[in-house]
């Protein structure tokens, strides 16, 4: 699995079927993804999902409304391209 930081604009280009977690920042302007493609235009790529919400938490204000990302909702909570619009 591999995760990155995308913007909103490399998100819409992806092919969801591949992406098993997302998460918008809270301006929408960015996206933390779990995917098994690989993404060349990334503003940020982690070697795990624990990585990932170690760089979450340290910039949490801008991510999760004052709270955290935990790894277990990481690697658990699942994607559903299905449901978006």
């Amino acid at each position: 699995m591999n995760y990155y930081i995308i913007t909103t604009e490399v998100f819409n280009t992806i092919n969801k079927a591949n992406v098993s977690f997302r998460l918008f920042n809270l301006a929408g302007t960015n996206v933390l993804v779990s995917t098994t493609d690989t993404v060349g235009s990334s503003l940020q790529q982690f070697a795990d999902s624990a990585a990932a919400c170690v760089y979450i938490d340290s910039v949490k204000a801008d991510w999760a409304d004052g709270g955290t990302v935990e790894q277990w909702e990481i690697d658990t909570i699942e994607y559903f391209s299905e449901l978006e619009n």
